[in-house]
């Protein structure tokens, strides 16, 4: 199957998904395949925790979580990323991550809910250390890469990684892209909506970040999480476990800790992981949009606090922002730890990260999909049977080609290109701006030009930097401004 994949007339055809490149150029799972192959596969699958579909869940661990304590000698054990060091040491020199997809358990029997660990290797590169593939089980296997042997004895490590791939696109699907993009905001434009008059300076900020967004979101109620749809049909997960995961972690979100990128950041302590470009071009927009909204809501609030307090549309918005949710339809979005808009710099941070995530986050979420899903291997929709079955043989769990063809489909509508880049706004929202409002916008299409040169220089640099026989490091494009659109309208 993986082989009927590699030669589908689809994937033969010009803009290949980036992964079936990786996978195709890394000769994963051949007999010819060299250690340094080996090695720059290892790290595509560390990469994409940092640059992939989902970027917010590494964290520094400053001991070895329990799930690998049976295994240490047999992760360290001539281990080719570790340099020598015990898991201990790299934890106490802060130099061990982990991704931890536990909480994808519902209770439900499924049998994958994976735990991998990472490390830097050579102080420049992110790479993986050991999965294991069921962590909630204390019987569970653990995983770990080699760049020595036959493809037939690393087959078990690299069906590792397929499994952990897919229950992270449930993660993503779920988590990432649905319950914190287009759900959440969602309810962040009603609230607007009813609050806010048309003629109101914040609408006029906020109304192109919400375009189209409602009718998406009405559409992938309809056709892909409806029952019987396509995440019902050709996901792993189905959309009751989804619905139930977004439930969950919705029950847990709060404003401070996971609606601000520099929040999760250091949460994470993921402020000096190498390699994680898209932490460094996300802090790029997220500063040049704070600055944009600060100095238009500075304007238009004449740099004075009290007419924060004493706007009353203002004031009205954020009473429904935390108001707790209803089934009565006397509701709000229910949203903890919104700070008091009594001055304009909450205001400001506010509104700040609600375009940053309308944009940035959703953008960086959604547009990689196609490079990611549209090879199963490298990330599937969805795998058969259980993951020691398919050790020996990694056609055994692969998706039909209805079940391929599907995701690709998909994939390809959600990543279509609908509306405008950040900050070129249509001329309907331009020109219900005054003048200055209009100045506003230019002045943060310019810091945008500027974010653009930087990013093309340093994806060059990382290009010239690669040496013939090392180990690639990949460049990072989908946060380039122009890739970045203003809304979720996909």
């Amino acid at each position: 199957m993986i082989k009927h994949f590699k030669t589908s007339y689809w994937l033969s055809k010009p803009n290949k998904p980036m992964g079936f490149e990786v996978w195709t150029k890394e000769s994963v799972d051949n007999n010819q395949q060299t250690p340094l192959q080996r090695a720059q596969a290892d790290h595509w699958f560390a990469w994409q925790r940092l640059n992939g579909v989902t970027r917010n869940l590494i964290r520094r661990v400053h001991e070895v979580p329990q799930q690998f304590d049976s295994f240490l000698d047999t992760i360290q054990e001539n281990h080719p990323y570790l340099e020598g060091l015990t898991l201990s040491e790299h934890a106490q020199n802060g130099t061990l991550y982990t991704v931890d997809l536990t909480d994808v358990d519902m209770g439900e029997v499924k049998p994958a809910a994976p735990m991998a660990l990472f490390t830097v290797w050579k102080s420049k590169l992110l790479m993986p250390v050991a999965i294991n593939i069921d962590a909630n089980l204390p019987n569970a296997e653990v995983f770990k890469p080699s760049t020595v042997g036959t493809a037939k004895d690393v087959r078990a490590w690299v069906n590792a990684r397929i499994w952990f791939n897919m229950v992270d696109a449930q993660f993503h699907e779920s988590i990432t892209h649905l319950g914190f993009t287009h759900m959440l905001m969602d309810g962040v434009s009603v609230c607007m909506h009813r609050n806010l008059s048309d003629r109101h300076p914040i609408y006029k900020l906020l109304l192109p970040h919400f375009q189209y967004m409602h009718v998406i979101n009405k559409n992938a109620q309809d056709d892909l999480i409806e029952p019987g749809g396509f995440v019902d049909k050709d996901m792993y997960f189905g959309n009751i476990h989804m619905l139930k995961l977004i439930a969950r972690h919705n029950k847990n979100w709060t404003y401070p800790t996971n609606a601000s990128i520099h929040a999760s950041l250091n949460s994470r302590e993921a402020n000096d992981i190498p390699g994680y470009f898209f932490r460094d071009d996300a802090l790029r927009l997220h500063r040049a949009i704070n600055q944009f909204v600060s100095e238009y809501a500075s304007h238009y609030y004449r740099n004075n606090d009290l007419n924060v307090r004493s706007d009353q549309e203002i004031q009205s918005f954020r009473e429904e922002l935390v108001r707790p949710r209803s089934m009565k339809g006397e509701g709000g979005c229910g949203m903890n730890g919104i700070p008091e808009f009594d001055n304009i710099q909450n205001l400001v941070d506010v509104l700040t990260n609600f375009i940053y995530i309308c944009s940035v986050e959703h953008s960086a979420t959604n547009f990689p999909q196609y490079d990611q899903y549209a090879f199963p291997p490298n990330m599937a929709a969805t795998l058969h049977d259980k993951p020691d079955r398919s050790a020996l043989n990694l056609d055994h769990a692969m998706p039909n080609g209805y079940e391929m063809f599907s995701a690709i489909a998909v994939m390809k509508v959600l990543t279509l290109v609908l509306t405008n880049s950040l900050g070129s706004y249509e001329s309907s929202y331009l020109n219900a701006m005054d003048n200055e409002g209009r100045s506003f916008v230019r002045k943060f299409q310019k810091d945008l030009a500027i974010i653009q040169k930087e990013i093309h220089q340093r994806n060059d640099a990382i290009i010239a930097n690669n040496k013939e026989n090392d180990v690639h490091e990949y460049p990072y494009e989908w946060l380039l401004p122009v890739k970045v659109l203003n809304s979720i309208s996909i």
